[in-house]
């Protein structure tokens, strides 16, 4: 009787499990999902306003034959706004025609209007609750609309996500004057008081690239914004920034011309940087130290020159961008550089002190007080130099 009652209870618990475990009840088909691939962000009268691009799974799935099709992606846009960033989100909710699938984020636009202490921080605040929410997102700065920058497709009709926005990566590596930048990146330089926060500028250029004869707007760096000692981000451009990549550690590739005397000897690739920041306590002044080494190598040589020359007067072309872009932040307050974190990193106690715990720029034009660039080319193509 009791072996009868155990089976009993033991066929009843097996087919409560199964009545339990049948079926996701909480899923979806697909084709019912809007895939949220890139999200905007601006303030305006007192109100956040919340852009979001939407591809459907076509867009977003890969396959042999989709890479190329003969016509481009459909792209939809979504605009909310509200008095926070919940109730801009809540609004878009409310007019949405499906399910919106967050876990698929990989870029974040923040515009002008945003880039200051307060907003970011309710930005990411808002964002860092959803569980769907990854940090693993690549974030940018921008002057230009949102509504542009999110409604761009990209080349050759392939899909949105094969672009600078989504997938910068590939872009950095053979030209890498404004480093990519990711959500928890940002974050971290953004709560640390002695780091300077970074954000590349993206941007539309109709000029560059033309399809049939008619210009085509596509994505490019044009600058970025730097944070200014815990309040606003300044917007410096690219002209204002030509040595800002030659002290950036994880530079892979950029060009170089040399020149002297208005005449063009050739151009280099320059990468793989070896870069030290040291600073220089001298009581209450603080000065740095910065010893770069690079590898180079020569992909055009136009008019003969010795090897010597040649590495003279590129080193001493770098240096001058070097400080050209040093004085060109400074101007906006701004520690391009990062010299300040090398402070704090030997001596906090001085750090806050002289900053006034971050408040204070405590850089000058004469704070660099040596700059050693070395620069080798050990590559020089399939050809010989002639000298």
């Amino acid at each position: 009787m009791n072996r009868l009652l155990i089976r009993c209870l033991l066929t009843l618990l097996s087919l409560s499990l199964c009545l339990m475990t049948t079926g996701c009840w909480s899923s979806y088909e697909i084709q019912q999902v809007d895939y949220a691939k890139a999200i905007g962000v601006e303030y305006k009268d007192g109100l956040y306003h919340l852009y979001v691009q939407t591809l459907d799974f076509s867009s977003v799935a890969k396959s042999d034959n989709s890479s190329k099709t003969s016509q481009a992606p459909p792209i939809w846009v979504g605009h909310a706004e509200g008095k926070t960033m919940s109730l801009a989100m809540n609004e878009l909710w409310r007019a949405s025609q499906l399910h919106i699938a967050w876990g698929h984020v990989t870029a974040i636009v923040l515009a002008e209007s945003v880039l200051n202490n307060k907003h970011i921080q309710d930005v990411f605040d808002m964002m860092g609750r959803f569980p769907e929410a990854r940090y693993t997102t690549w974030v940018y700065g921008t002057k230009d609309s949102l509504l542009d920058i999110l409604s761009t497709a990209s080349i050759y009709n392939l899909s949105p996500l094969d672009s600078v926005l989504h997938n910068p990566m590939p872009s950095y590596l053979e030209n890498s004057l404004f480093k990519p930048v990711l959500s928890f990146e940002l974050i971290a330089t953004h709560n640390d008081p002695a780091t300077t926060t970074y954000l590349p500028a993206i941007s539309l250029n109709k000029d560059l690239w033309l399809q049939n004869k008619k210009k085509h707007e596509l994505f490019l760096i044009e600058g970025a914004f730097f944070e200014r000692m815990g309040e606003k981000f300044e917007f410096m451009p690219k002209n204002q920034l030509p040595g800002y990549h030659w002290l950036i550690k994880g530079m892979r590739r950029a060009p170089l011309l040399i020149q002297k005397d208005d005449v063009i000897y050739g151009a280099l690739s320059v990468g793989l940087p070896t870069i030290k920041i040291k600073p220089i306590i001298r009581g209450e002044r603080v000065t740095f130290k910065i010893d770069a080494k690079y590898l180079t190598a020569l992909y055009e040589y136009l008019v003969p020159m010795s090897y010597d020359e040649m590495t003279r007067i590129s080193e001493d072309t770098i240096k001058k961008q070097i400080m050209e872009t040093y004085r060109n932040g400074l101007k906006q307050g701004v520690d391009v550089y990062g010299l300040q974190e090398h402070l704090y990193r030997k001596n906090p106690k001085l750090w806050h002190r002289l900053s006034g715990d971050g408040e204070n720029l405590l850089l000058t034009e004469d704070s660099i007080e040596e700059l050693n660039v070395h620069l080798t080319i050990p590559y020089t193509g399939r050809y010989k130099r002639k000298v």
